[in-house]
């Protein structure tokens, strides 16, 4: 753009094109725009292809001239309809090319008269209005085919500029989207003119749309996201924004479905969702802080029945931990000795069933609560039931919002507080189905199913970004009669809260758009996300692999040491593969290649079936 600014200052004045240069449409294709007309009842029904129809007849009628928008609604298809409703939706759809817009202002800043010529059936003055909505300055002359009845592909429209201006060829730039139209037809007047790229690109990781709803949420992303300079923002703006957006109205709908619904979000996972949700209004929900952690010594309060033990293990870290670790998670002091063992052996929590020594572990553990080592835990599982029985998780309606997986925590508060409860889900694997009833569980994305293999290795990425920024629910302080979570301290990155500005920055400008209304399906808006974690940048792959985790152990998500370790230590990438979160991420801030790394891994995974520890 640099180069065209120190082009363009060359010439006494610039003209530019309209629509794809100085401003965008947030539709895929100008037809679009009927039918989202019809779609919001700003239109009647059936009105997109009347409107289509309408335009094709009063073409033919005015060959050769350029047709208007009054001739187009006095066809019989829109007889009685107003053509101010089509130009009040054009100007709601546009928004400024930012770098088009910079070298306009550019050229008034230097004194040079800027210009517009457009081919458009829309009257001039809707253009105008259009463009001040859009933050242009008035040019210093507006020329539009429908005002004048001539074309600039004809070359008889630059004609006419440069007659009605009194410039000569050589005096003019003109920049437009369309060869054929703006170039050549500049050219046919003897006006040198450049072709700009046109439609701003898809964001990255955006699939080609098949339908007008992807077209208008990658046309939305892309027109709206080339505002934000944080590439972290734009990130969270266009790939985050709508699959937040689609599980928020998800969940709406389902609250809005039962009678005295209330949505309760479980921390830290929906932190985000929520956010978006009262966004979007919502009143009737709540934030719950717990985590397994913290209702772990709760769990170790109850007989331990082969049932109980199987949800306890659940409730652990799916980690490989020490002894000490462990006890530190179920809630004991830290440097609690368990008589028998020592602290730095490793246990598999993963292991399902569990072996008899893993069964021996818990049934130690449980014992141990039970005295005086387990003063702690008893204080701490006392809390946990107070804070549970003052958020009166059986009123009816209740609602679980979580991300999703097996529905663990679902099955600890059930147990905990003795009611069956409903959990709503971003999404699940085999297990949930396993473990609850239908009737206890829905899960929002892959039509209830479990998720397939990308999504899972990805998963403590997602979780992340829409976590609240700050440490887990470590427990309860109770203070007199109240109980109040106690939560770990901890500083958040900065990309972190980038992406989660991004988020909430989409949802508003979504909801506040004409588009609002549109349906987002939560399978489309999943897809970018999927795409990323399939085969990310470098930029993201460095970035959100730095990212610090915590699963009874912290971890980064994907942080290979220097290549050149590996090759002293091949054994070392083994292990720090194998430990890596996000697999896929951590290959690709190895190799910093772009290859098919989705490709890679699952050859390294030996073709298995997709699971929740893939």
């Amino acid at each position: 753009m640099q180069d065209l600014d120190r082009l363009a200052g060359r010439y006494r004045a610039v003209a530019f094109d309209v629509f794809d240069t100085l401003i965008h449409r947030d539709a895929a294709a100008p037809t679009d725009v009927f039918a989202l007309m019809e779609a919001d009842g700003t239109a009647p029904e059936g009105f997109a292809a009347r409107r289509v129809a309408a335009e094709a007849e009063a073409r033919a009628a005015c060959v050769p001239r350029e047709v208007t928008l009054a001739e187009i609604y006095s066809r019989h298809e829109l007889e009685g309809l107003d053509p101010e409703a089509e130009i009040r939706t054009e100007t709601a759809l546009a928004v400024p090319d930012r770098k088009v817009q910079a070298l306009y202002r550019a050229c008034r800043a230097r004194g040079q008269k800027v210009y517009v010529i457009s081919d458009m059936y829309l009257p001039a003055q809707a253009i105008a209005a259009t463009l001040e909505a859009c933050g242009y300055e008035e040019p210093d002359g507006l020329f539009v085919s429908s005002e004048y009845g001539v074309q600039k592909r004809s070359g008889k429209l630059f004609r006419l500029f440069l007659e009605k201006t009194g410039l000569s060829p050589r005096d003019v730039l003109f920049l437009g989207d369309d060869r054929r139209a703006d170039c050549m037809g500049a050219a046919l007047a003897g006006i040198r003119g450049v072709k700009l790229p046109g439609r701003l690109p898809r964001p990255d990781y955006f699939p080609e749309p098949t339908d007008r709803a992807e077209g208008a949420l990658a046309a939305f992303c892309a027109n709206h996201g080339q505002m934000l300079d944080d590439p972290e923002e734009a990130f969270g703006y266009t790939v985050m924004g709508p699959l937040v957006l689609a599980f928020a109205r998800w969940l709406r709908a389902h609250r809005d479905a039962r009678p005295r619904g209330r949505l309760v979000f479980l921390a830290r996972d929906m932190y985000l969702v929520r956010e978006v949700c009262r966004l979007l209004g919502e009143q009737e929900s709540s934030y719950l802080c717990v985590s397994r952690r913290s209702l772990c010594p709760a769990l170790l309060m109850r007989p331990m029945t082969p049932e109980a033990q199987t949800l306890l293990l659940d409730t652990l870290p799916r980690q490989v931990m020490r002894v000490d670790d462990i006890l530190t998670f179920c809630g004991f002091a830290p440097g609690t000795e368990l008589p028998g063992y020592d602290g730095r052996r490793m246990f598999d929590l993963r292991r399902r069933p569990a072996d008899a020594e893993l069964t021996q572990l818990l049934l130690k553990i449980a014992a141990l609560s039970r005295g005086t080592a387990g003063m702690p835990v008893r204080e701490s599982a006392a809390n946990v039931r107070t804070y549970l029985r003052d958020f009166d998780l059986s009123r009816p309606g209740t609602l679980l919002v979580d991300i999703g997986s097996g529905g663990t925590t679902q099955r600890v508060l059930q147990e905990l507080c003795g009611v069956p409860l409903h959990g709503l889900y971003l999404a699940c694997d085999s297990r949930l189905f396993e473990r609850l009833p239908r009737s206890q569980a829905e899960v929002c994305l892959f039509a209830g199913q479990p998720a397939p293999l990308w999504f899972w290795m990805s998963q403590p990425l997602l979780e992340y970004l829409i976590s609240e920024p700050c440490g887990p629910t470590l427990g309860y302080h109770k203070a007199g009669n109240a109980v109040s979570p106690v939560r770990e301290q901890a500083a958040p990155p900065a990309e972190l809260l980038s992406v989660q500005r991004g988020v909430l920055c989409f949802a508003k400008e979504w909801k506040d758009s004409p588009l609002g209304e549109t349906e987002l399906s939560p399978d489309m808006a999943i897809r970018p996300f999927l795409q990323m974690a399939r085969r990310p940048k470098m930029r993201q792959a460095t970035c959100f692999g730095d990212f610090t985790l915590e699963d009874g152990v912290s971890f980064r998500l994907a942080a290979p040491a220097p290549a050149g370790s590996y090759l002293k230590d091949p054994a070392r990438l083994a292990r720090d593969l194998g430990t890596s979160r996000w697999k896929i991420g951590f290959l690709r801030r190895l190799l910093r290649l772009p290859l098919p790394y989705d490709t890679v891994y699952s050859l390294l995974k030996g073709g298995s079936a997709p699971g929740k520890d893939a």
